[in-house]
């Protein structure tokens, strides 16, 4: 009796003493591929792949949410036949680092879990991780061994026990996966979605009715009552259907817009065979007036194209340095640096539109934007388009 409750009590004192920082640290990094469309690539041996695999199978399917993208999370120890192949021709001590070489590209992230921090594959996997420009983190135990001064992030369980290292690595693998799933169900919960859409609709009815094309945007509406979320789905339900879809288009833009401190953005609708069939645009806060050639342009060759193609958001610090930018003639401030987000509207696994924001200065958008704007999207997107 006395060993069952010395090792509970180690157990619990060891929790005690997790580096909670590091944890968000790795939540947020995770959180960021998974917007980013990263991949996710997690490694160990013995009961460390056991781990490995079983953090691939939460983050691949416990995380699913509509309208969200999906976890790229891929077990380097799962693939017995190359897993063997590597270790039986190229030494065992490459079963890893040889898959990664395949795979990896420069901003994925590479986790590596073992107990004493020392497995050879997993120090040769984290070397080239590291040259290749990918986020390393560490799962470790012990002293920390060699892995904990190579990666990024280590999750260093201060224990001697073997048992308990694993016990915790598995706890902190179930923690990190459910703390994912819960903010993204938090953000598009009615608490959330009314946060991000603050105005009573019928008081953005009939702000509605006296705006006029050359009006610009205001953001007072910020401190408005805030309607529930079954008034808000009810009745866009209803301007779905007794308006036209490029009203429709602009209003939600305009919601979005005010809420995110943008000064630019549009929105873009599809069919099923990606062909352009409405969007609305808002230029430093006035609608603009575009066709649908215009708006097939933005598709074909600037970031909502890029966005539709990958099917994964973007968030673009300066316009002047990424290539995914495309300047328009009629832009006028196409010299200033800028910042941008887009992300796509997701129905039944199809790309069924695009929706972006700009601000006039550059760096303005953060990572919180970028889930908020996700979340827009998804409630955007369950708006019948009827198309």
């Amino acid at each position: 009796m006395d060993s069952i409750v010395n090792y509970i009590l180690r157990l619990q004192q060891t929790l005690e003493n997790l580096p909670l920082e590091k944890i968000d640290q790795v939540i947020t990094i995770l959180h960021a591929a998974r917007m980013h469309g990263k991949q996710i690539f997690i490694m160990g041996n013995g009961g460390s792949a056991s781990t490995a695999s079983h953090f691939v199978c939460d983050l691949g399917k416990n995380t699913r949410h509509l309208g969200w993208p999906n976890f790229k999370a891929i077990g380097l120890a799962d693939n017995m036949a190359i897993f063997s192949a590597y270790a039986n021709d190229e030494g065992y001590e490459n079963v890893f680092r040889n898959q990664l070489d395949s795979l990896l590209m420069s901003g994925d992230v590479v986790i590596g879990i073992s107990a004493s921090g020392n497995s050879p594959n997993v120090i040769g996997a984290m070397e080239l991780a590291r040259n290749r420009g990918a986020i390393t983190i560490g799962f470790t135990g012990f002293d920390g061994g060699r892995l904990a001064k190579l990666v990024d992030v280590n999750l260093h369980v201060a224990s001697d026990s073997i048992e308990q290292v694993e016990d915790i690595h598995l706890i902190l693998e179930h923690l990190i996966t459910k703390v994912l799933r819960e903010e993204v169900q938090r953000v598009t919960t009615a608490r959330e979605l009314e946060a991000l859409f603050p105005r009573s609709l019928h008081t953005f009815m009939e702000a509605e009715e006296t705006y006029t094309a050359n009006q610009p945007l205001t953001t007072d509406s910020r401190e408005r009552s805030k309607s529930s979320l079954e008034l808000f789905t009810a009745i866009s339900q209803e301007l779905a259907v007794e308006l036209n879809l490029r009203d429709l288009l602009r209003r939600i833009l305009r919601l979005t817009l005010e809420n995110l401190d943008a000064t630019s953005g549009s929105v873009v609708v599809l069919n099923e065979i990606g062909e352009v069939v409405e969007g609305a645009m808002v230029y430093n806060g006035k609608v603009q007036s575009h066709s649908t050639q215009q708006f097939a342009e933005v598709m074909d060759s600037g970031l909502a194209g890029w966005v539709v193609e990958n099917r994964q958001a973007a968030l673009i610090p300066n316009t002047r340095e990424d290539p995914r930018w495309l300047r328009r003639s009629w832009d006028q401030e196409r010299e200033e640096a800028r910042s941008a987000i887009s992300v796509p509207l997701m129905t039944n696994e199809r790309v069924v539109g695009v929706l972006t924001l700009v601000n006039s200065q550059a760096g303005k958008f953060t990572e919180e934007d970028l889930s908020l704007l996700t979340a827009i999207a998804v409630f955007a997107s369950l708006v019948n388009y009827a198309i």
